[in-house]
């Protein structure tokens, strides 16, 4: 096994290696999103040591993934001295074996949303604790997932009006205020933690509340109850996940046997307060923070990726005008905190000349893709090599007022982002002209799915022009400037799109209908 310190497994970690078309896959554990200026520098030191000689996507980047850690392609198996390093800064499981288990997820403004009911950071430590100390919890199947969202403006769950935003765990908690009494056991004017369990990319909201100091055992009697579902299935040729065994023992069954690992069972209301809504995309630009005098800057970044230099960069520039911590966020975006209010001009004026920008209207601050080819075997197209040129064309052409979401995904399994998209670019061949070329299926989403309605194909090299048409007729027809592309849609049938499409430039489009999938 090389260096690797744990036995493989399907989804990437750090001490294990994943196998991909183009070298090992690792990931770096950055519980909450949580980077600070140490952590920061070091990181950009071992990239280094970590990247290949040769890469060959033809770049050497590190990339902020949907659940806010960082993922790196193409690396050599990692020496012991990356995996103590890593270690020693908190950066990776003390236990390589439940490393597999996924990075506990926060708000990536956590401790500086001025409207957030409770500062989860503690709490997110206190539950990669747990987990990385019970090396039990390693029977869990890798997707085991644990969400924190402190209710502020920025959160992590479903809160947000814009499906696009929302990130499912398997475990979710969710603050509330409860502001009188619901029975004789709740104190009024408290902030208690709301439950929901995640399956099939939806979270089911269980009536219980939770006091804080109560969360880590909470999540503890879940995590056992769940293993022994898991240890009963044994046999299985995949660990079941959480949706099956709601589908098997039910939500009630599964409260009790939760009971079981409790000194007093779980309470369960009639009523739980309504969580609040967060601003669509408010993780971008500039954001006062609870602390008086300082904000918080939101930064897009291209697919969430940087170079091993640019991170450092990102780092100077936190300690040159900040505390010198980074947010990585679960929209693979990096929050730059606690900037003095008279120096937020001067921080833009050096994103700007860095290439960055602090502003939700460029069209890449809502595109995903995944690894594609020729990282990922399951994919039919280069993926990402596809998105870039997509955000670069569009860059060019105009800017948003609404970001909308497009996902590129080389295959159905759509790894790169769990939550429906507004367009979805589903990768696949077509013969053409007696050769085979890339394209993709393009479909609009609604609420619930992404592959709602499929409005046509087209190959890879005329995508961005055709993406481009589509904005266009997007921003012509908007009601308002704030209609997001998935209300514009939902006003029109698929063939009315369709329609408005073919008046547009031949070179926008869509491929002809006799195009036969390889």
């Amino acid at each position: 096994m090389l260096n690797w310190l744990a036995e493989p497994n399907s989804c990437p970690g750090l001490f294990y290696g994943t196998p991909a078309q183009d070298g090992f896959l690792v990931r770096i554990r950055t519980p909450g999103g949580l980077l600070n200026q140490q952590q920061g520098r070091a990181i950009a030191e071992l990239f280094t040591e970590l990247a290949t000689v040769v890469d060959p996507w033809g770049s050497e980047t590190i990339q902020v993934t949907n659940r806010a850690n960082l993922q790196i392609r193409s690396t050599h198996p990692p020496t012991p001295k990356v995996f103590q390093t890593l270690q020693d800064l908190g950066l990776a499981a003390q236990n390589p074996s439940v490393d597999h288990l996924r990075n506990v997820m926060a708000s990536p403004t956590a401790g500086i949303d001025p409207l957030e009911l409770i500062d989860t950071r503690p709490l997110v430590k206190a539950l990669d604790t747990y987990i990385q100390s019970h090396p039990a919890l390693a029977g869990l199947p890798a997707k085991f997932s644990v969400g924190i969202d402190g209710s502020g403006a920025v959160g992590v769950g479903t809160r947000s009006t814009i499906p696009w935003e929302h990130r499912y765990n398997e475990i979710q908690l969710s603050a509330v205020l409860v502001e009188r009494p619901v029975n004789d056991s709740i104190t009024p004017a408290d902030v208690y933690f709301r439950l929901a369990l995640g399956a099939d990319k939806q979270l089911c909201n269980i009536p219980v509340l939770i006091e804080p100091d109560d969360c880590v055992p909470v999540v503890a009697a879940i995590a056992t109850a769940y293993l022994d579902y898991v240890n009963q299935a044994a046999k299985s040729a995949k660990k079941p996940r959480m949706k099956h065994l709601l589908q098997d023992w039910g939500v009630e069954y599964y409260l009790q046997q939760v009971n079981n690992y409790l000194p007093q069972p779980l309470r369960q209301m009639t009523h739980c307060p309504m969580l609040s809504p967060t601003k669509p995309y408010g993780h971008l630009g500039i954001h006062p923070q609870q602390q008086l005098g300082l904000s918080y800057v939101g930064i897009s970044l291209q697919l969430g990726q940087l170079t091993a230099a640019q991170l450092l960069g990102m780092v100077q520039l936190s300690e040159t005008f900040g505390s010198g911590d980074l947010r990585l966020t679960p929209w693979q975006t990096v929050i730059l905190p606690d900037i003095p209010n008279e120096r937020v001009t001067e921080v833009l004026q050096t994103l700007t000349r860095l290439g960055w920008s602090a502003s939700a209207d460029r069209p890449d601050s809502a595109i995903a893709a995944c690894a594609g080819k020729p990282g990922c075997a399951a994919s039919a197209t280069h993926t990402q090599t596809h998105a870039i040129a997509l955000i670069n064309h569009l860059s060019q052409q105009f800017t948003l007022d609404c970001p909308v979401n497009i996902h590129l995904t080389g295959c159905k399994k759509s790894c790169a982002q769990p939550s429906p998209a507004e367009i979805t670019l589903l990768g696949t061949t077509f013969e053409k002209q007696g050769a085979i070329v890339e394209g993709y299926h393009i479909y609009i989403g609604d609420d619930q799915e992404s592959l709602k309605y499929h409005l046509g194909d087209a190959t890879a090299s005329n995508v961005s022009s055709l993406i481009e048409q589509l904005l266009h007729l997007y921003q012509q027809h908007q009601k308002t400037p704030n209609e997001s592309f998935r209300e514009f849609a939902s006003r029109y049938f698929i063939s009315d799109l369709k329609s408005l499409l073919k008046s547009l430039t031949p070179a926008s489009k869509l491929e002809n209908s006799t195009l036969k999938t390889a």
